[in-house]
């Protein structure tokens, strides 16, 4: 069959594949790949089709056909996000890399980079990632989402409120970005700031009161990295209410062996508090670190 006969099947096969009828277009794109196994854009449409399916093992198995004969940024991203979901990260690392070497500024490569380098634990990697994407888009929601998080669990938190504001700015509404950046203010002693950010927050925020419920709708699926990091947040903030909640218990046994917790101890309960939806609990003890360093500063 000549490349006209080719060119027409692969344009009926495109017509399945967007009215639904997949498994006639994978038919009929194999098809193709009998009479031309050159033709490298049936690989790549059927490694698609594979992959939406969630069969990414055939996926690499024609993505990597894809890749042979015609490799180019798109290929290289395609099957490295397929070795993603497989959880095979090192290979979707080289690939990332690969599909990188063609378009330098593809921000859906570096940004795959940096959840893989975060899953990794690699922090250099992560940050460096992350800020590849700011230099290239200054306003990208997924990368200062992710950043904001990661200087925020890192103790960064001059870097973190930077890329908070930036964010808020662009993208508002986000009530649990919010939460952290009250945080983060009263954790560089603004607690006038931050006790004002939380009252607007409980006066007006519905979100604010169902933390909980709020968190998968918040973010887009675009945001996974900063997504994750407020799931790690929320399942700590558990663990450390529920070992406070003790402490309170065995001090009612023992009420001489309690002592108060201090301004800092204060504030982290106050955003326990608010990550388990209870804004009165934390607002009280919002208002008693903030008396508590008014009075270590007289």
């Amino acid at each position: 069959m000549g490349a006209e006969g080719i060119q027409s099947w692969f344009n009926d096969a495109v017509r399945l594949e967007k009215s639904g009828q997949s498994d006639e277009a994978k038919r009929l794109y194999e098809k193709i790949i009998q009479e031309d196994s050159g033709f490298y854009l049936a690989y790549q449409n059927l490694g698609v089709i594979y992959a939406k399916e969630n069969d990414h093992v055939k996926a690499t198995q024609f993505f990597s056909q894809a890749v042979k004969i015609h490799p180019d940024f798109k290929n290289c991203y395609n099957i490295a996000v397929s070795f993603f979901r497989l959880k095979e990260l090192e290979k979707s690392i080289h690939f990332l890399k690969q599909a990188l070497k063609f378009e330098k500024k593809f921000v859906l490569a570096h940004l795959l980079l940096a959840q893989i380098y975060q899953i990794n634990e690699n922090d250099e990697k992560t940050e460096v990632y992350l800020t590849n994407v700011v230099k290239i888009d200054p306003n990208h929601k997924t990368a200062l989402g992710g950043l904001a998080m990661f200087y925020y669990e890192r103790n960064r938190y001059p870097e973190s409120l930077k890329m908070l504001e930036r964010y808020l700015l662009l993208y508002p509404g986000n009530s649990q970005l919010r939460l952290i950046q009250s945080d983060i203010l009263a954790k560089q002693g603004n607690y006038k700031a931050s006790a004002t950010l939380l009252t607007e927050m409980a006066t007006h925020d519905s979100g604010f009161v169902s933390f909980n419920q709020t968190l998968e709708k918040a973010w887009g699926e675009e945001d996974t990295l900063a997504q994750e990091s407020l799931h790690r947040i929320q399942g700590n903030a558990k663990k450390k209410l529920k070992e406070f909640k003790a402490k309170l218990e065995l001090s009612r046994e023992n009420p001489e062996e309690f002592s108060p917790p201090d301004p800092q101890e204060a504030m982290d309960l106050s955003l326990l508090y608010l990550f388990n939806g209870n804004p009165e609990k934390a607002m009280q003890y919002l208002v008693f670190a903030q008396k508590m360093k008014e009075n270590t500063e007289t």
